[in-house]
């Protein structure tokens, strides 16, 4: 394994891994880039494997930056006696937190029970020490159980009528875009080629076997090939496109799933804690978690047969959500002017004939080998992403053997961290967040929010702002971000599009009043010079921005047409 020639991961090292992808036979070469795809390039690079990934958008840019944020063992798989699924879920849970604690930050959660409802307050007590006992009682702390005033005294927010009581119990939040490109970029310096913005369009075979892919730069526009030992499909909700692409008669596995969220000012919602709650309509399980000055409320769970490059959240999700949680918390009183934003992923759940609705389909994944060697993988979670990759290189590496191609390394994922940092130190981090620094050094609260987003490299953008106070400056008035993170996200996070550095590196779409539409020509025109950007490509960016805007507010157009959101030029 050699190290890469560029120690920062942006557009020069995509160039570079461009070039180099013809010139080379890779021993595995991923396609997908969200977080199974950059798990799998990561467990095969650091076991010493020639790895390249090509994904057709942007890292984590379908299901892995629309989830509900969490890093969960999924209580509620318990009532299906899922159990299996739940004890790897929170191993997996606990490695995330050991490997990336900067990222993963314990919650706790309530679990109200209310009279005449299930589960009762006994059932719940039992499932909560099955939960502690299926994480081999290393959750984050026992769950308690508490009588109706206790948990009012925890969560006043809830609704008091018919409260009997209720569980608090610890899980995790986890900015999902984030973990995406950790784990990325640890691929990266672990030696893999990835390149983002590049799709696959065909497959290369002799004798009946796949041997390569070709591909096209969606930047540029050039088409190029790449030969491959082994081909990986992790392509999540495409994942039955690609494997029709490989044989036009295989049979579809997926049933995809959309499941959307909405966003609002944490003051109207009043809660500390997460809260588990449930849709009076249907008895669907939903949460309300807390971010930052944000709270977060969903899922639904939805049968989706549109397009899956464009899945967005209509007037009748919106109330859905907003039924629920009024039902639940009557006092908050939610409207749909209360709604800072939102937004719509797919579930990649693989097909269950017996089952009458997505949400009782299984979150189990599946591994399918098809007759011409093309490994796909389907299903699964965000937690599970690093399991579900060792099992996928382990099936790679038997095929690696059989052509005297051998690792170098066992799998190391489990202990190496998501950060360029030591594990002790990237833990120091995290127990440091909050504590803030000398009278004369930064504001606590800007320092915990670097450390909670670039763990150990935090002191970098520390730098860059003492170096250059316009770095220091926030982006938009009221939200933690700085101009700072934008060169960040150019030089370390291949940040190639508007879109992808005002979505999943700097989420003001979600967070900023007007979605970041007031700084779209600032960024832009940074972005434009570090990238030698024409006027042309500037303005076509800001309108691609603007349309993603315009996606995320189609809930609002009853009649459901695209209104695309337009300024004029300044």
């Amino acid at each position: 394994m050699t190290a890469p020639r560029f120690p920062d991961f942006s557009a020069a090292t995509r160039q570079h891994n461009l070039q180099r992808l013809p010139q080379e036979t890779w021993d595995i070469l991923v396609v997908g880039g969200g977080i199974t795809g950059t798990s799998i390039a990561r467990d095969a690079a650091l076991r010493g494997f020639r790895t390249a990934l090509l994904e057709k958008g942007d890292f984590a840019s379908g299901t892995s930056s629309r989830s509900s944020r969490l890093a969960h063992g999924g209580i509620r798989y318990l009532e299906s006696y899922e159990f299996a699924l739940v004890f790897e879920a929170l191993r997996e849970r606990g490695i995330l937190r050991r490997i990336a604690p900067h990222l993963v930050h314990p919650t706790p959660f309530i679990y109200p029970v209310y009279r005449g409802k299930e589960p009762p307050l006994w059932k719940l007590a039992a499932g909560m020490w099955l939960y502690d006992a299926l994480a081999l009682f290393r959750n984050f702390r026992l769950h308690r159980i508490a009588g109706r005033g206790r948990i009012r005294e925890w969560e006043p927010v809830m609704g008091q009528e018919g409260l009997q009581g209720g569980a608090e119990y610890y899980d995790s939040v986890v900015y999902d875009a984030r973990l995406t490109l950790a784990v990325a970029r640890s691929a990266h310096r672990a030696g893999a080629a990835l390149v983002n913005h590049a799709a696959v369009v065909s497959f290369s075979k002799e004798d009946g076997r796949i041997v390569g892919v070709g591909a096209r730069d969606a930047l540029s526009g050039k088409e190029l090939a790449a030969r491959a030992c082994v081909v990986v499909n992790a392509t999540g909700v495409w994942g039955d496109a690609l494997m029709q692409m490989d044989d036009p008669d295989a049979p579809h596995h997926l049933r995809p799933s959309k499941g959307i969220h909405i966003l609002v000012r944490r003051e109207r919602m009043g809660h500390w804690r997460a809260v588990v709650f449930f849709s009076p309509r249907d008895g669907r399980i939903l949460f309300l978690i807390p971010w930052g000055a944000f709270s977060i409320i969903g899922t639904t769970d939805t049968e989706y047969e549109g397009d899956l490059d464009k899945p967005y959240t209509t007037a009748e999700d919106v109330a859905y959500v907003l039924e629920a949680a009024n039902a639940a918390f009557p006092e908050a009183g939610l409207r749909e002017s209360d709604i800072v934003s939102n937004w719509a992923g797919l579930r990649p759940l693989v097909f269950e004939g017996d089952a009458s609705s997505t949400y009782k389909v299984s979150r189990e994944h599946r591994i399918f080998v098809s007759p011409s060697g093309l490994v796909s993988i389907s299903g699964g979670k965000l937690t599970t992403a690093r399991e579900m990759a060792r099992q996928v290189v382990e099936i790679a590496q038997k095929r690696l053997a059989e052509a005297g191609i051998h690792a170098t390394s066992p799998c190391r994922t489990h202990l190496e961290p998501l950060d360029p940092a030591p594990l002790s130190e990237l833990q120091h981090l995290a127990d440091a967040r909050g504590r803030g620094h000398t009278e004369t050094g930064p504001a606590p609260a800007l320092v915990e929010h670097l450390i909670g987003r670039y763990g150990s490299e935090y002191r970098d953008l520390l730098a860059w702002m003492a170096a250059d106070p316009g770095l220091a400056e926030p982006l938009v008035v009221g939200l933690p971000y700085r101009w700072a993170e934008v060169r960040y996200a150019l030089e370390r996070e291949m940040a190639l599009t508007l879109s992808d550095l005002l979505i999943r590196r700097i989420p003001l779409i979600y967070e900023a009043p007007d979605q970041g539409l007031e700084v779209v020509q600032a960024v832009s025109r940074r972005m434009g010079k570090t990238l030698g950007w024409s006027e042309e490509q500037i303005h076509r960016e800001e309108e691609d921005y603007r349309d993603q805007v315009a996606l995320t507010r189609l809930y609002r157009n009853r009649n459901g047409e695209v209104a695309l959101v337009k300024q004029p030029a300044k």
